[in-house]
């Protein structure tokens, strides 16, 4: 196999070039073989023609006046040209002096004797030993069926096709290598751009993501090419800004927690203390490493996540009982925080592709944030619904709601506002897990909200 795409043209192109010159030029060789010997048949055909003519019957005797035609090659021995007339019953009337000299007779099929035979051409080979064209014609004369033969050298149409012959061989063969060195030029010239286009992509890394492909005045085949990598870079480039901002805001959420226990175990180291005292700062720095480990588990789901996301195990899910496990899951959590959960289910059951455990965090995530971000005595209500070829799962709650300019942000890993940062204990990743599971399933999520009044989460699905 030619791993090469250079070498693959220049192989495809030689051979499907070879193969068309050489079948034109074997058509145009038999072509000129056919006009070749149609010349000498039409020339013996006249000869036949007119030797036929010189055919009288005096009596009962037959005469052929034939030496007007018995000069010139007629009359050299083994000339290639001769002639001969057979009367019925195979007694030769005349013949060339060229086969009289050499003692021998064309062969002749014995004509029949009530039906004149059809004339013929047949290629034979001659008294020379070389091929000759026999062209022999029967007609009745004086009641009597006489056939007139006439036979030609082929030795110079086959001269003439061995020169044409040898012609076609070397005009292909120059061709071919012609042929070879202009497609070599011409791949390396074309290709020449993919080098070009391979040391732009050489020169991009980690470091430079921002930069892109250019496509003006790149060629037409690999501007699709040019075009699909810049989408890819840009798609990187997203990926490692997610990562950087990962991490850095990952650091961020643990500093806070990890300067508060080390804060209070120097405090705690300065002097001696006692024992309520050192069981306060255990009891604080529990609580402390409690949160830290919630972050950190958090960090990790949001990191398996990441490489599960293609794993997941789709399968249809009806969404009212996914909502109804879900209502049913956080109830008491509900009820401990003053909370009412609700749940209206409207119209038939959704059903939509995707992996029910994953559905069933998405949701859970929703109406958990909705109960710990809500107010005493409030309320949150879960709706299911059809729209178009969606299907709709809204969560309403009624909250403090959230700032204008914050609604663009709560999906985004470990954003948390100042505020709820000071009312509610959390890592900020539990709406950003939603996100991605929901996009993974070719849906959307969105939020509307008033501070003050509440918030209300949308979720649609793709209906099967």
């Amino acid at each position: 196999m030619l791993a090469s795409i250079k070498s693959r043209l220049i192989v495809w192109f030689l051979l499907i070039s070879s193969a068309v010159f050489a079948g034109l030029g074997f058509t145009v060789y038999f072509e000129l073989k056919g006009i070749v010997t149609g010349a000498v048949d039409s020339h013996l055909h006249s000869e036949v023609q007119l030797m036929a003519g010189l055919i009288r019957l005096e009596g009962s005797e037959f005469h052929a006046e034939l030496s007007e035609v018995a000069v010139g090659d007629y009359s050299v021995p083994l000339s290639g040209h001769y002639y001969q007339v057979v009367l019925e019953g195979g007694r030769v009337l005349a013949r060339s002096p060229s086969l009289s000299i050499a003692g021998v007779s064309l062969p002749l099929a014995a004509p029949a004797a009530r039906a004149l035979p059809q004339p013929a051409y047949r290629t034979m080979t001659g008294p020379d030993k070389k091929a000759l064209r026999l062209h022999e014609e029967s007609f009745e004369i004086g009641g009597k069926t006489v056939t007139v033969q006439a036979a030609e050298t082929l030795a110079d149409a086959y001269a003439i096709l061995a020169s044409f012959r040898y012609i076609l061989i070397a005009s292909v063969a120059a061709v071919f290598l012609i042929s070879a060195a202009v497609i070599f030029f011409v791949t390396n010239f074309s290709l020449r751009v993919l080098g070009v286009f391979t040391g732009q992509i050489e020169r991009i890394t980690e470091k430079n993501l921002n930069e892109r492909l250019g496509v003006i005045n790149l060629a037409t085949e690999l501007k699709p090419l040019a075009l699909s990598f810049n989408t890819m870079l840009e798609r990187l480039e997203a990926s490692f800004e997610r990562q950087r901002r990962f991490l850095s805001d990952a650091s961020h959420e643990l500093r806070t927690p990890t300067t508060v226990v080390k804060s209070y175990c120097d405090v705690t180291l300065r002097r001696a203390r006692t024992p309520a005292d050192y069981r306060e700062a255990l009891e604080k720095i529990s609580r402390t490493a409690g949160r830290m480990a919630a972050i950190i588990e958090k960090i990790l789901a949001a990191a398996r996540l990441e490489s599960q996301i293609f794993s997941m195990k789709f399968g249809d899910v009806g969404l009212r009982s996914v909502m109804e496990d879900v209502v049913r899951l956080l109830r008491d959590f509900a009820g401990s925080h003053s909370i009412a959960l609700t749940l209206a289910l409207e119209g038939e059951d959704s059903i939509v592709s995707g992996d029910r455990e994953r559905l069933t965090e998405v949701f859970t995530n929703i109406v958990d944030n909705a109960i710990r971000y809500n107010r005493p005595g409030g309320r949150v209500d879960v709706e299911t619904a059809v729209e178009g070829g969606w299907a709709k799962v809204t969560v309403i709650d009624t909250g403090s709601g959230i700032p204008e300019g914050d609604t663009g942000k709560i999906f985004e890993r470990f954003y948390r506002s100042d505020e709820t940062r000071a009312r509610v204990a959390g890592s900020g990743l539990g709406l950003s897990i939603a996100r991605t599971i929901v996009e993974a399933h070719g849906g959307r999520v969105s939020v509307e909200s008033a501070v003050g009044r509440g918030s209300t989460f949308t979720v649609l699905l793709p209906r099967k």
